[in-house]
């Protein structure tokens, strides 16, 4: 399993080391994890978008419990950019528009598209206000999280995430935890 950091007590009659797997380790199995889940491929989806073909995801380990047999790891899902954070939200808000709309714009800009989702915001004022108030929430804090973000950037996406550590025959093997704490930032809603 690669190197572990073990604890262990200076008394003989100390109870047996735990030996914890390292950051890099529990980081490997949760990639892992993320990419083999059927059930993240929206999220993949999403993470490409935003963070372009080189974007990646960067977990921050805060804590690691040992659980009598697995381990649970606490952490932070960091976005590492792979394109400018203008151009990611410009494919993003691509996504939002629906292809006829998006044929009717002057031109495929950031900002023609900011235009119009903030127009469908205006209108939805008037059927929807909760809809209207979600789409202007989700227009503004996405841009305050991306417009002026460089390649390379790292952006957290999701905070207080969980997954429970166990060791398998090629290594570790990551199982996600939902835990009520979770939040996510810099996604839209």
């Amino acid at each position: 399993m690669g190197s572990m950091i073990a604890l262990g007590g200076c008394s003989p009659s100390a109870p047996p080391t735990i030996a914890y797997p390292d950051d890099q380790q529990i980081a490997a199995a949760l990639e892992a994890q993320f990419a083999s889940d059927r059930h993240s491929a929206a999220a993949r989806d999403l993470i490409r978008t935003l963070g372009g073909e080189k974007g990646k995801l960067r977990y921050q380990i805060h804590q690691v419990i040992y659980r009598q047999g697995p381990y649970e790891a606490r952490y932070d899902a960091v976005l590492v950019m792979g394109q400018p954070g203008a151009q990611s939200l410009q494919a993003l808000y691509a996504t939002m528009i629906p292809e006829a709309e998006r044929a009717k714009l002057p031109q495929a800009s950031l900002e023609a598209y900011e235009g119009w989702l903030k127009q469908q915001a205006e209108s939805l004022k008037k059927t929807s206000a909760p809809q209207a108030a979600a789409l202007e929430n989700a227009l503004e804090t996405l841009g305050k999280c991306y417009r002026d973000q460089q390649a390379g950037a790292e952006i957290t996406v999701m905070q207080g995430l969980g997954a429970l550590i166990s060791p398998e025959r090629n290594g570790l093997f990551a199982e996600k935890l939902a835990l009520p704490d979770t939040t996510a930032r810099c996604l839209p809603g």
